[in-house]
């Protein structure tokens, strides 16, 4: 436990510098541009889509989790999405505060992903992006999402393929600490979900997509506004009908009490 513990006081040091930046390095959250707001809202809403088409119409008044949140991108979009109960919570106190003054609209809550200090089925929705793999045991963090879940959990994360080898990063370090890109699959997010949940009726599916944001994101700015949204939409339907299993991002959804 003392190296887990060090690691995670390291990183959560690191984070608190990492979130002391400028107010308007996280405009990227609130920008009107088309291209980068669908760029950086696909994910989710495929997600919602999928398990929409699962459980029926999502009820905005579900209460919803954003673990790992950081200043609350996705749940400042959960909130546009009409979602009327949304807390981001993270382990960083200046993350959170930047959140607040970002998006009133937003609860948050400090919390260890691994350890969350909430009662069994707190919220309706847990949902977690790009957050898992910071954490030294990334299982323990989706058990930890499925325990807080009422209804449903969504987990967006690397996928463990080839491009994701081959191309993707294996460690990464921010501001002086340094965490191991853990990768999943559809398998894995299966086992884990039915060695908690055991018996109990469940739906589970692990996605996988293609997303390059940051490179196509420079390509597509060329066509403007409205032409950059449809060249990205191109792009991915190309990609995805092209090449469907080198796709290198999962996204997970979990649905509790559905048969599946």
């Amino acid at each position: 436990m003392g190296a887990v513990a060090d690691g995670l006081t390291s990183q959560q040091s690191a984070f608190e510098r990492i979130y002391q930046a400028p107010p308007d390095h996280w405009s990227f959250h609130d920008t009107n541009d088309p291209p980068t707001r669908y760029l950086r809202d696909r994910r989710i809403k495929i997600a919602l889509r999928h398990l929409e088409r699962v459980v029926g119409p999502l009820d905005r008044s579900w209460s919803v989790l954003v673990t790992c949140g950081g200043v609350g991108g996705e749940g400042t979009l959960l909130a546009n999405l009409g979602f009327s109960r949304v807390t981001v919570s993270d382990f960083s106190e200046e993350a959170l505060r930047v959140c607040s003054r970002r998006d009133p609209r937003l609860s948050t809550l400090q919390l260890n992903a691994e350890h969350m200090d909430v009662p069994d089925e707190a919220y309706d929705l847990v949902l977690v992006q790009d957050g898992l793999h910071h954490l030294p045991r990334p299982p323990l963090g989706l058990t930890e999402m499925l325990r807080v879940a009422r209804r449903a959990v969504i987990v967006i994360e690397p996928y463990d393929g080839l491009v994701g080898r081959l191309l993707g990063t294996r460690w990464e370090r921010h501001s002086g600490s340094v965490n191991y890109v853990f990768r999943w699959t559809d398998s894995m997010l299966a086992q884990v979900t039915r060695s908690y949940l055991l018996q109990r009726p469940c739906y589970v599916k692990g996605l996988r997509i293609w997303d390059h944001n940051v490179l196509i994101g420079r390509v597509v700015r060329r066509f403007g506004s409205r032409g950059g949204v449809l060249a990205a939409r191109a792009v991915y339907g190309l990609l995805a009908l092209a090449l469907p299993r080198l796709g290198n991002m999962m996204v997970g959804v979990v649905a509790k009490d559905v048969s599946g």
